[in-house]
């Protein structure tokens, strides 16, 4: 997780974020079915519920991944 792109705090000690992961992180997290390179959306539970990083999904591009940040941020599709 050197590179996040955006997070999230979404209370309750659980945050929401967009990185890449490392190998061992996404087998870790049972996720290798997604494959090992690209960009990741996945939460962080440190709530005592679990705890780790579940992989939400794969994001298609780093396009896509800006484009999931500026949704998060309220702002507009550039024209």
């Amino acid at each position: 997780m050197d590179e996040i792109l955006a997070s999230a705090n979404l209370g309750n000690g659980r945050s929401i974020h967009v990185a890449p992961l490392s190998r061992q992180t996404i087998i870790d997290a049972e996720a290798q079915h997604l494959g090992f390179g690209g960009y990741f959306l996945f939460e962080v539970r440190s709530d005592g519920a679990g705890g780790g990083i579940e992989v939400l999904g794969k994001v298609a591009s780093l396009e896509a991944a800006f484009r999931l940040i500026d949704i998060w941020e309220g702002r507009p599709l550039a024209a």
